[in-house]
């Protein structure tokens, strides 16, 4: 499923190399944010599917709607408005820390990192207890391999 509104999922930020033991100080930080983005992330999909519904029904700006229906569709809109910013200032927050947020719905987040003589990623997902896989920058989640006492030492 796609993202339900258009987030800046990657940072500006000029670009910050971790350790893993700096990236594992993030993961209770992170997976609180991801506890806090869940039921809006949830009420997101709600409204947009409201909303849509209120639109393939009485036509786009449900100018022909009685005026309840009307009322109650611009405060959806308002609503959808207001926790789109705050999905988005979860997401600054992310980044702030210098990682990058790749997918919001599975709380999947990359750390820039040396592994050997290469600018690699760090990877993590919500729900594991530390960092314990990387991938190069090309590979991606699929690509992702476990960390060893060799690729451990991250510089």
């Amino acid at each position: 499923m796609g993202s339900p509104v258009n987030l800046r999922l990657h940072s500006d930020a000029p670009l910050r190399l971790f350790t893993v033991s700096e990236a594992d100080v993030l993961v209770a930080q992170l997976e609180h944010v991801f506890r806090r983005l869940d039921p809006k992330l949830a009420r997101l999909r709600e409204l947009r599917e409201l909303i849509e519904d209120a639109e393939s029904y009485f036509g786009e700006g449900l100018l022909g709607a009685p005026p309840k229906d009307r009322d109650a569709y611009a405060v959806s809109l308002q609503e959808q408005s207001d926790l789109e910013r705050s999905v988005q200032a979860d997401v600054d927050e992310i980044h702030a820390h210098g990682c990058e947020l790749k997918d919001v719905h599975r709380g999947l987040v990359d750390f820039p990192a040396r592994i050997g003589d290469e600018v690699a990623y760090l990877c993590w997902q919500r729900g594991e207890p530390r960092i314990g896989w990387w991938h190069t920058l090309e590979a991606g989640f699929a690509g992702r391999k476990a960390l060893t006492p060799e690729t451990g030492s991250v510089k």
